[in-house]
C-alpha cells in the first residue's frame, strides 16, 4: 500500500468520481435552480457513484495482483490472499471517499446517513468484485489479459445489462385489455403496493412487460446503489422517484388491472437492490469456484498416457 501504483489508482479513482459528478451536474444544471442546489446535488451524485467506483477499483486489484511464475499455480490459499489483499486496498479507497463525502455533507448541511449507506454498499461491492478479479486472474494466468477481462466484466455489469435491457424494451411491448382500477395503494416513493380491479372494461392499454427483462439491469452497481440509497434517504424526491420507477419496472406494475388481474399487498416482491447484490455474489461465487476447479485440474500430475 506504500507504492506509487497503489496511490495513483486510489487517488485517480477518487478524482474521477468528482470529475464525473461535475460533468453530470453541469449538464443537468438549470437557470432557476436554488442557491444551495449545487452542494446538495454534488453530495448525492458522489454518494451514488462511490459503489460503482469501488467495484472497478476492487476488480482492478483482484485481477492485477497475481504474478505467477512459470510453474506456479494459483492455490486456494493464494487466491484467498489475493482476494483479501484486494479488499483491503479497495477499503482504503472507500474510506478516503467517505471522509471527503462526510465533509461535503457537512458543508451542504445534508445528513451523513447517505454517505454511510453508500460506503457500506461500496464495501460489499469491493468484496464481490475482488473475488471476481482474483478468479479471472487465476483463469487467464496473464496479468494484462486478466486486467482487460476484469474491466470488460465490470463495464458489462455496470452498463451492459442496462443497455441490453433498454434495447429489449420494444420486444416486450404489447396491447392488452385492462379494466378500471380501484383502491390503489401506494407505498414509499409512490411504489404501487396493491389495487383492486372492477369488471368494467377500460379498453386496451400499451403494456411493457419489463418484469421479464429487468433482471439484466439488476446486477449493475449503479442500480444497486440507487435502490439501497433510496431506502435510507426517503426524503430525496429525485432519488425516491428514480428508485420507485425502477422497482415498478421490476414488478411490472406500470399499468394496473391488465386482464382484470388485481395486485395483492402481500404478493411476493423481490427488492431490486437486494436481487442485484445476490446476482453479483452468485456470479463471483461461480467464477471463484470455476477458478478453483481449473487450478485443481492443472495441479493433477499427468498419468502414463499424458507422459507418452
Amino acid at each position: 500500500m506504500r507504492t506509487l501504483h497503489f496511490w495513483s489508482v486510489t487517488l485517480g479513482a477518487a478524482i474521477a468520481i468528482w470529475l464525473v459528478a461535475g460533468m453530470v451536474l453541469l449538464l443537468s444544471a438549470g437557470a432557476d435552480e436554488p442557491a444551495d442546489w449545487m452542494p446538495a446535488s454534488a453530495y448525492l451524485v458522489v454518494a451514488l457513484l462511490l459503489p460503482p467506483a469501488s467495484a472497478f477499483v476492487a476488480m482492478h486489484w483482484g485481477a492485477a495482483r497475481w504474478h505467477p511464475g512459470p510453474r506456479r499455480e494459483p492455490s486456494a490459499g493464494l487466491v484467498t490472499r489475493i482476494i483479501l489483499a484486494a479488499i483491503m486496498r479497495s477499503m482504503v479507497f472507500v474510506l478516503l471517499v467517505l471522509t471527503v463525502l462526510l465533509v461535503q455533507a457537512a458543508l451542504a448541511r445534508q445528513p451523513g446517513g447517505l454517505a454511510a449507506v453508500s460506503a457500506v454498499v461500496a464495501g460489499l461491492e469491493a468484496v464481490i468484485f475482488s473475488g471476481m478479479g482474483a478468479a479471472l486472474a487465476s483463469l487467464v494466468r496473464n496479468q494484462a489479459w486478466a486486467v482487460a477481462a476484469g474491466w470488460f466484466v465490470a463495464v458489462f455489469l455496470l452498463a451492459g445489462g442496462i443497455g441490453t435491457c433498454a434495447l429489449l424494451v420494444p420486444a416486450v411491448r404489447s396491447e392488452e385489455p385492462v379494466t378500471v382500477a380501484m383502491n390503489v395503494q401506494r407505498g414509499q416513493n409512490g411504489v404501487v403496493l396493491a389495487y383492486e380491479c372492477s369488471s368494467v372494461p377500460a379498453g386496451t392499454a400499451e403494456v411493457y412487460r419489463t418484469d421479464r427483462i429487468m433482471w439484466l439491469a439488476a446486477p449493475s452497481p449503479i442500480v444497486v446503489s440507487v435502490m439501497l440509497a433510496a431506502e435510507q434517504d426517503a426524503g430525496n424526491e429525485l432519488l425516491g422517484w428514480l428508485s420507485a420507477r425502477l422497482q415498478e419496472a421490476a414488478d411490472g406494475t406500470q399499468v394496473a388491472c391488465v386482464h382484470g388481474e388485481p395486485l395483492d399487498r402481500d404478493a411476493a416482491r423481490v427488492p431490486l437492490g437486494a436481487a442485484g447484490l445476490l446476482m453479483q455474489g452468485g456470479l463471483a461465487g461461480l467464477l471463484v469456484l470455476g477458478a478453483q476447479m481449473v487450478s485443481w485440474r492443472r495441479r493433477i500430475p499427468a498419468g502414463p498416457a499424458g507422459n507418452a
